[in-house]
């Protein structure tokens, strides 16, 4: 074999050693100081990150209460007035023994483009705004032991159903236990909405209204009726 075959094949691997050498020596001449600076740094990232420091900041929802707006996206909700109550004749809705009404009456308007139901489905849109397993609109504090009752303040019959742009009074009613908000406060988390449009093939053009964070908290002391 040739001399000159050999040192092609070599060439290459002095040239690797060469720059190794170089690094080496360069890496070599750094003060410890910097090193343990560096170190130091790498162990502090790593702590950050464990304990979730670099994760998106969640913003505290804002506290509001009664006559207070609560603005999402694509609704609105007003908490005009609360009270604790055994009976609500006019909807022929009764407390069992151990538990109470409590019962909100509520403004509350369609930011959307389509009309939405309050508990119910309206033209294809699941608002989804109580009567889920994640209200947009959820008591907290205490869980309720029955279906919220919805109905319109004007006291007219059939699904309350929000027209877009149009306020409306509305009445809600949870069933409660009898010793829930021992302290007489009650707060409602109202979330943001992640809209989902299409559930399967057969039903592609629903659009669904999910709960998304909680921007607000609605915090009011309901009265007791008579």
């Amino acid at each position: 074999m040739s001399k000159t075959g050999d040192h092609a094949r070599t060439a290459p691997k002095v040239a690797v050693r060469a720059i190794v050498s170089r690094w080496a020596r360069s890496l070599a001449e750094v003060p410890r100081w910097i090193w343990i600076a560096v170190a130091a740094l790498i162990a502090l990232v790593l702590v950050v990150v464990a304990i979730g420091g670099f994760a998106q900041a969640q913003t505290a929802p804002a506290a509001l209460g009664a006559d207070d707006e609560a603005r999402a996206s694509v609704y609105a909700v007003t908490v005009l007035d609360a009270e604790f109550t055994d009976e609500v004749e006019s909807e022929y809705l009764e407390a069992e023994p151990g538990e109470k009404l409590l019962v909100m009456t509520m403004r509350m308007e369609n930011l959307s483009d389509a009309p939405i139901g309050v508990g119910t489905t309206a033209d294809r849109t699941k608002a989804g705004l109580v009567n889920t397993d994640d209200p947009l609109i959820e008591l907290t504090g205490a869980t309720a032991t029955d279906s919220v009752s919805v109905w319109r303040a004007d006291g007219s019959s059939g699904q309350v159903i929000l027209q877009p742009g149009v306020p409306s009074e509305v009445m809600l009613a949870w069933t409660v236990p009898d010793d829930a908000f021992p302290d007489g406060g009650v707060s409602l988390d109202i979330h943001e909405v992640e809209i989902r449009r299409g559930a399967v093939i057969l039903s592609s053009s629903v659009v669904t209204w999910r709960a998304a964070e909680t921007f607000a908290r609605i915090s009011v002391t309901p009265t007791e009726a008579p």
